[in-house]
Protein backbone atom coordinates (compact mmCIF):
# COMPACT_ATOMS: atom_id res chain seq x y z
CA UNK A 1 0.00 0.00 0.00
CA UNK A 2 1.21 3.73 -0.71
CA UNK A 3 0.20 6.66 0.95
CA UNK A 4 1.44 9.48 -1.09
CA UNK A 5 2.03 13.05 -1.08
CA UNK A 6 -0.85 15.17 -0.14
CA UNK A 7 -3.09 13.88 -2.23
CA UNK A 8 -6.30 16.65 -3.40
CA UNK A 9 -9.62 15.42 -3.02
CA UNK A 10 -11.49 14.54 -5.87
CA UNK A 11 -13.70 17.01 -6.82
CA UNK A 12 -16.67 18.06 -10.07
CA UNK A 13 -15.88 20.97 -12.82
CA UNK A 14 -18.79 23.68 -11.86
CA UNK A 15 -19.15 27.06 -13.44
CA UNK A 16 -17.10 29.62 -11.25
CA UNK A 17 -19.93 32.43 -9.35
CA UNK A 18 -18.39 34.96 -7.89
CA UNK A 19 -21.36 36.86 -7.45
CA UNK A 20 -22.26 33.86 -5.33
CA UNK A 21 -18.86 33.77 -3.35
CA UNK A 22 -19.25 37.25 -2.81
CA UNK A 23 -22.75 37.03 -1.31
CA UNK A 24 -21.85 34.24 0.86
CA UNK A 25 -18.74 35.51 2.20
CA UNK A 26 -19.85 39.66 2.27
CA UNK A 27 -17.11 40.58 0.18
CA UNK A 28 -15.63 41.54 -3.29
CA UNK A 29 -13.45 38.99 -4.80
CA UNK A 30 -10.38 39.87 -7.13
CA UNK A 31 -8.52 36.90 -9.06
CA UNK A 32 -4.65 37.10 -8.80
CA UNK A 33 -2.43 34.10 -9.98
CA UNK A 34 -1.30 32.89 -6.58
CA UNK A 35 -1.53 34.01 -2.88
CA UNK A 36 1.81 35.92 -3.37
CA UNK A 37 0.71 37.99 -5.96
CA UNK A 38 -2.27 38.47 -3.62
CA UNK A 39 -0.35 40.15 -0.98
CA UNK A 40 1.93 41.99 -3.76
CA UNK A 41 -1.75 43.72 -4.60
CA UNK A 42 -2.69 44.62 -1.64
CA UNK A 43 0.40 45.65 -0.25
CA UNK A 44 0.88 48.13 -3.13
CA UNK A 45 -2.11 49.72 -2.58
CA UNK A 46 -1.68 50.81 0.78
CA UNK A 47 1.39 53.15 2.16
CA UNK A 48 3.65 50.46 4.41
CA UNK A 49 7.15 50.66 4.76
CA UNK A 50 7.14 47.87 7.39
CA UNK A 51 5.41 44.97 8.22
CA UNK A 52 4.57 41.97 10.46
CA UNK A 53 4.66 38.79 9.95
CA UNK A 54 4.55 34.99 11.21
CA UNK A 55 7.69 33.96 12.29
CA UNK A 56 5.96 30.14 11.19
CA UNK A 57 4.45 30.49 7.42
CA UNK A 58 5.31 29.05 3.68
CA UNK A 59 8.55 31.17 3.31
CA UNK A 60 7.10 32.39 -0.25
CA UNK A 61 4.92 35.82 1.22
CA UNK A 62 8.85 37.25 1.85
CA UNK A 63 9.43 37.66 -2.00
CA UNK A 64 6.11 40.25 -2.68
CA UNK A 65 7.60 41.72 0.23
CA UNK A 66 11.07 42.16 -0.66
CA UNK A 67 9.88 42.92 -4.18
CA UNK A 68 8.04 46.37 -2.95
CA UNK A 69 10.77 46.96 -0.43
CA UNK A 70 9.37 46.14 2.80
CA UNK A 71 10.84 45.70 6.26
CA UNK A 72 9.47 42.51 7.68
CA UNK A 73 9.36 41.93 11.34
CA UNK A 74 8.34 38.45 12.66
CA UNK A 75 5.95 37.75 15.49
CA UNK A 76 5.84 34.68 17.58
CA UNK A 77 3.41 32.18 17.57
CA UNK A 78 0.53 30.60 20.13
CA UNK A 79 1.67 27.16 21.21
CA UNK A 80 -1.49 25.58 21.08
CA UNK A 81 -2.57 25.67 17.28
CA UNK A 82 0.82 27.07 15.67
CA UNK A 83 -1.75 30.68 14.92
CA UNK A 84 -0.24 33.59 15.48
CA UNK A 85 0.06 34.94 18.95
CA UNK A 86 -1.66 37.97 19.74
CA UNK A 87 0.65 38.89 22.77
CA UNK A 88 3.83 38.97 20.25
CA UNK A 89 1.95 40.94 17.89
CA UNK A 90 0.66 43.22 20.45
CA UNK A 91 4.69 43.74 22.04
CA UNK A 92 6.27 43.83 18.46
CA UNK A 93 3.43 46.20 17.08
CA UNK A 94 4.52 48.33 19.88
CA UNK A 95 8.42 48.48 19.67
CA UNK A 96 8.78 48.87 15.81
CA UNK A 97 6.08 51.20 14.99
CA UNK A 98 4.52 48.42 12.74
CA UNK A 99 1.43 49.48 11.37
CA UNK A 100 0.32 46.50 9.29
CA UNK A 101 0.23 43.23 9.82
CA UNK A 102 -0.31 39.63 7.87
CA UNK A 103 -2.29 36.93 9.73
CA UNK A 104 -2.70 33.52 8.66
CA UNK A 105 -4.51 30.50 10.32
CA UNK A 106 -2.90 27.33 9.57
CA UNK A 107 -3.48 23.96 9.08
CA UNK A 108 -7.34 24.94 8.66
CA UNK A 109 -7.85 26.12 12.15
CA UNK A 110 -8.74 29.73 12.88
CA UNK A 111 -6.65 31.89 14.56
CA UNK A 112 -7.70 34.53 17.08
CA UNK A 113 -9.28 36.37 14.32
CA UNK A 114 -12.11 38.45 16.67
CA UNK A 115 -9.20 39.62 18.94
CA UNK A 116 -6.53 40.29 16.87
CA UNK A 117 -9.01 42.25 14.78
CA UNK A 118 -10.26 44.03 17.50
CA UNK A 119 -6.63 45.09 18.65
CA UNK A 120 -5.56 46.36 15.28
CA UNK A 121 -8.97 48.28 14.97
CA UNK A 122 -8.31 50.08 18.14
CA UNK A 123 -4.66 51.02 17.19
CA UNK A 124 -4.75 52.10 13.57
CA UNK A 125 -3.26 48.93 12.07
CA UNK A 126 -3.90 47.27 9.09
CA UNK A 127 -4.63 43.72 9.05
CA UNK A 128 -4.31 41.32 6.14
CA UNK A 129 -6.22 37.92 7.00
CA UNK A 130 -4.10 34.83 5.39
CA UNK A 131 -6.79 32.50 5.09
CA UNK A 132 -4.17 30.34 2.30
CA UNK A 133 -4.07 27.39 4.89
CA UNK A 134 -7.67 27.54 6.15
CA UNK A 135 -10.44 28.78 3.88
CA UNK A 136 -13.78 27.11 4.57
CA UNK A 137 -12.84 27.48 7.88
CA UNK A 138 -15.37 30.31 10.09
CA UNK A 139 -15.04 32.10 13.48
CA UNK A 140 -17.98 33.78 14.68
CA UNK A 141 -19.90 32.43 11.37
CA UNK A 142 -17.46 34.69 9.65
CA UNK A 143 -14.87 32.48 6.87
CA UNK A 144 -11.20 32.75 7.52
CA UNK A 145 -9.55 35.18 5.36
CA UNK A 146 -12.48 37.91 5.61
CA UNK A 147 -11.73 39.22 8.64
CA UNK A 148 -9.46 42.82 9.13
CA UNK A 149 -8.94 45.42 6.08
CA UNK A 150 -7.96 42.70 3.59
CA UNK A 151 -7.70 39.51 2.89
CA UNK A 152 -6.94 36.50 0.43
CA UNK A 153 -7.45 32.31 -0.04
CA UNK A 154 -5.15 30.77 -2.68
CA UNK A 155 -4.91 27.23 -4.73
CA UNK A 156 -1.99 24.91 -4.31
CA UNK A 157 -1.74 20.94 -3.79
CA UNK A 158 -1.27 20.91 -0.10
CA UNK A 159 -3.63 23.74 1.08
CA UNK A 160 -7.57 22.69 2.11
CA UNK A 161 -8.41 24.63 -1.37
CA UNK A 162 -6.58 22.26 -3.61
CA UNK A 163 -5.89 23.09 -7.11
CA UNK A 164 -3.00 23.73 -9.59
CA UNK A 165 -2.47 27.53 -9.01
CA UNK A 166 -4.85 30.84 -8.61
CA UNK A 167 -6.05 32.68 -5.55
CA UNK A 168 -8.78 35.70 -4.67
CA UNK A 169 -7.87 38.53 -2.26
CA UNK A 170 -10.27 41.42 -1.17
CA UNK A 171 -9.20 44.95 0.25
CA UNK A 172 -11.09 48.07 1.77
CA UNK A 173 -8.51 50.03 -0.73
CA UNK A 174 -9.03 50.56 -4.23
CA UNK A 175 -7.10 48.19 -6.37
CA UNK A 176 -7.09 48.66 -10.34
CA UNK A 177 -4.58 45.89 -12.21
CA UNK A 178 -3.50 45.92 -15.62
CA UNK A 179 -4.17 42.27 -16.87
CA UNK A 180 -2.01 40.28 -18.57
CA UNK A 181 -2.28 36.84 -20.16
CA UNK A 182 0.15 33.67 -19.88
CA UNK A 183 -1.98 30.96 -21.19
CA UNK A 184 0.76 28.19 -20.91
CA UNK A 185 1.83 28.66 -17.51
CA UNK A 186 -1.63 28.15 -16.80
CA UNK A 187 -2.30 24.90 -18.91
CA UNK A 188 0.93 23.61 -17.65
CA UNK A 189 0.58 24.07 -14.19
CA UNK A 190 -2.93 22.37 -14.54
CA UNK A 191 -1.16 19.50 -16.19
CA UNK A 192 1.61 19.31 -13.80
CA UNK A 193 -1.34 19.25 -10.86
CA UNK A 194 -3.31 17.07 -12.76
CA UNK A 195 -0.88 14.48 -13.55
CA UNK A 196 1.37 14.56 -10.66
CA UNK A 197 -0.84 15.21 -8.13
CA UNK A 198 -4.29 14.69 -8.51
CA UNK A 199 -3.95 11.71 -10.66
CA UNK A 200 -0.83 10.54 -8.34
CA UNK A 201 -1.91 7.07 -8.52
CA UNK A 202 -2.88 6.70 -12.32
CA UNK A 203 0.06 4.92 -14.66
CA UNK A 204 1.50 7.84 -16.34
CA UNK A 205 4.21 7.19 -18.58
CA UNK A 206 7.26 8.20 -16.16
CA UNK A 207 8.82 10.73 -18.64
CA UNK A 208 5.87 12.47 -19.29
CA UNK A 209 5.28 13.19 -15.93
CA UNK A 210 8.97 14.55 -15.08
CA UNK A 211 8.49 16.42 -18.80
CA UNK A 212 5.55 18.51 -17.63
CA UNK A 213 6.69 18.80 -14.11
CA UNK A 214 9.77 20.59 -16.06
CA UNK A 215 7.74 22.78 -17.99
CA UNK A 216 5.51 23.67 -15.38
CA UNK A 217 7.80 24.55 -12.76
CA UNK A 218 10.35 26.68 -15.11
CA UNK A 219 6.99 28.68 -16.61
CA UNK A 220 6.11 29.08 -13.31
CA UNK A 221 9.72 30.33 -12.08
CA UNK A 222 10.48 32.67 -15.18
CA UNK A 223 7.36 34.18 -16.56
CA UNK A 224 5.90 37.07 -14.64
CA UNK A 225 2.20 36.55 -13.41
CA UNK A 226 1.65 38.88 -11.18
CA UNK A 227 -1.02 40.97 -13.29
CA UNK A 228 -2.15 37.83 -15.32
CA UNK A 229 -6.14 37.17 -15.64
CA UNK A 230 -7.78 34.17 -14.85
CA UNK A 231 -7.84 31.50 -18.23
CA UNK A 232 -11.26 30.15 -19.40
CA UNK A 233 -10.44 27.06 -18.72
CA UNK A 234 -9.69 27.56 -15.17
CA UNK A 235 -13.29 28.71 -14.25
CA UNK A 236 -14.76 25.50 -13.75
CA UNK A 237 -11.73 23.99 -11.97
CA UNK A 238 -11.93 26.85 -9.69
CA UNK A 239 -15.37 26.67 -9.22
CA UNK A 240 -15.48 23.15 -8.71
CA UNK A 241 -13.17 23.65 -5.90
CA UNK A 242 -14.66 26.20 -4.38
CA UNK A 243 -18.36 24.89 -4.45
CA UNK A 244 -16.67 21.79 -2.47
CA UNK A 245 -15.01 23.57 0.07
CA UNK A 246 -18.45 25.97 0.27
CA UNK A 247 -20.88 23.24 0.53
CA UNK A 248 -18.42 20.63 2.90
CA UNK A 249 -18.09 18.21 0.12
CA UNK A 250 -14.78 17.32 1.78
CA UNK A 251 -15.89 16.83 5.23
CA UNK A 252 -14.19 13.31 5.37
CA UNK A 253 -10.76 15.24 6.23
CA UNK A 254 -12.40 16.62 9.53
CA UNK A 255 -13.65 13.22 10.11
CA UNK A 256 -10.61 11.62 10.04
CA UNK A 257 -8.81 14.48 12.12
CA UNK A 258 -11.31 13.82 14.70
CA UNK A 259 -10.56 10.32 14.96
CA UNK A 260 -6.80 10.98 14.94
CA UNK A 261 -7.27 13.23 17.83
CA UNK A 262 -9.37 10.48 19.46
CA UNK A 263 -6.64 7.55 18.88
CA UNK A 264 -3.79 9.55 20.01
CA UNK A 265 -5.03 12.26 22.17
CA UNK A 266 -2.32 10.20 25.09
CA UNK A 267 1.18 9.68 23.60
CA UNK A 268 4.42 9.50 25.15
CA UNK A 269 6.35 11.23 21.82
CA UNK A 270 3.63 14.16 20.47
CA UNK A 271 0.90 16.05 20.94
CA UNK A 272 -1.75 16.97 18.08
CA UNK A 273 -2.36 20.36 16.67
CA UNK A 274 -6.00 21.41 16.69
CA UNK A 275 -8.79 23.65 16.84
CA UNK A 276 -8.76 25.62 19.69
CA UNK A 277 -11.97 28.02 18.47
CA UNK A 278 -14.24 27.80 15.85
CA UNK A 279 -14.78 25.81 13.16
CA UNK A 280 -12.05 24.20 11.31
CA UNK A 281 -11.86 23.20 7.66
CA UNK A 282 -8.64 20.32 8.53
CA UNK A 283 -6.53 18.51 5.45
CA UNK A 284 -3.45 17.73 7.09
CA UNK A 285 -2.92 15.28 10.29
CA UNK A 286 -0.36 17.57 12.21
CA UNK A 287 1.55 16.87 15.14
CA UNK A 288 4.63 18.29 17.22
CA UNK A 289 7.44 15.98 18.00
CA UNK A 290 8.13 16.70 22.00
CA UNK A 291 11.44 16.11 20.26
CA UNK A 292 13.11 17.02 17.21
CA UNK A 293 15.24 13.92 16.55
CA UNK A 294 12.25 11.86 17.22
CA UNK A 295 10.34 13.69 14.74
CA UNK A 296 13.03 12.84 12.06
CA UNK A 297 13.06 9.15 13.19
CA UNK A 298 8.96 9.06 12.96
CA UNK A 299 9.18 10.67 9.03
CA UNK A 300 11.88 7.95 7.83
CA UNK A 301 9.54 5.14 9.59
CA UNK A 302 6.51 6.05 7.97
CA UNK A 303 8.24 6.82 4.56
CA UNK A 304 9.79 3.17 4.93
CA UNK A 305 6.07 2.03 5.15
CA UNK A 306 5.86 3.92 2.06
CA UNK A 307 3.40 6.87 3.56
CA UNK A 308 4.07 10.28 3.05
CA UNK A 309 5.31 12.37 5.50
CA UNK A 310 7.39 16.04 5.76
CA UNK A 311 8.36 18.85 8.64
CA UNK A 312 6.44 21.50 8.65
CA UNK A 313 7.72 25.05 7.49
CA UNK A 314 11.07 26.16 8.25
CA UNK A 315 10.80 28.90 10.06
CA UNK A 316 11.20 32.21 7.71
CA UNK A 317 14.19 33.39 10.10
CA UNK A 318 16.86 31.85 11.79
CA UNK A 319 16.74 34.64 14.74
CA UNK A 320 14.24 32.92 17.52
CA UNK A 321 15.78 34.95 20.53
CA UNK A 322 12.62 36.48 21.40
CA UNK A 323 10.40 33.99 19.95
CA UNK A 324 10.27 31.79 22.52
CA UNK A 325 7.24 29.45 20.95
CA UNK A 326 8.79 29.26 17.63
CA UNK A 327 12.14 27.91 19.32
CA UNK A 328 10.55 25.24 21.10
CA UNK A 329 8.36 23.76 18.22
CA UNK A 330 11.01 24.00 15.95
CA UNK A 331 11.87 20.99 13.93
CA UNK A 332 9.01 19.48 15.62
CA UNK A 333 6.40 19.80 13.42
CA UNK A 334 5.47 16.86 11.56
CA UNK A 335 2.75 16.55 8.54
CA UNK A 336 0.46 13.46 7.50
CA UNK A 337 -1.73 13.26 4.14
CA UNK A 338 -5.64 12.74 4.77
CA UNK A 339 -7.17 10.95 1.62
CA UNK A 340 -10.50 9.90 1.20
CA UNK A 341 -9.68 5.80 1.46
CA UNK A 342 -11.06 4.21 4.77
CA UNK A 343 -8.37 1.82 4.15
CA UNK A 344 -5.39 3.90 3.66
CA UNK A 345 -6.31 5.92 7.02
CA UNK A 346 -6.36 2.75 8.80
CA UNK A 347 -2.47 1.66 7.67
CA UNK A 348 -1.57 4.84 8.52
CA UNK A 349 -3.30 5.06 12.04
CA UNK A 350 -1.84 1.73 12.78
CA UNK A 351 1.68 2.82 11.61
CA UNK A 352 1.87 5.74 13.88
CA UNK A 353 0.35 2.99 16.58
CA UNK A 354 3.39 0.73 15.83
CA UNK A 355 5.68 3.77 15.80
CA UNK A 356 4.27 4.72 19.38
CA UNK A 357 4.67 1.33 20.77
CA UNK A 358 8.26 0.93 19.42
CA UNK A 359 10.18 4.24 20.11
Amino acid sequence: MKISIFTPPKFSKKALDIEYLNKFTDKNWIYSSNGRASIYHILKSIDVDKILIPIYICETVLLPIKKLGVSAFFYDIDMEDLNPSLESIKKLSELYGVKVVLVSSMYGNPANLIEIEKYCKENDIYMIDDGAQSFGAKLDDRFVGTFGDAGFFSFSPGKPTAGHMGSFFWSKNSIDIARTHHFCTHYFRWLDFYINRYSIYKKYNSILRKFVNIISRALYKFVNINNDAICGFEKNILGGILFSILNNKFEFRNKYSKDFMEAFKISKTFRIIKSIRGVANNHKLVMIFFESNKADIFIKFMLENNIYSSNGYKMVSDNLQDLPNAKIINKCVVELPIEDDKEKMKFIFDKVLEFENSY
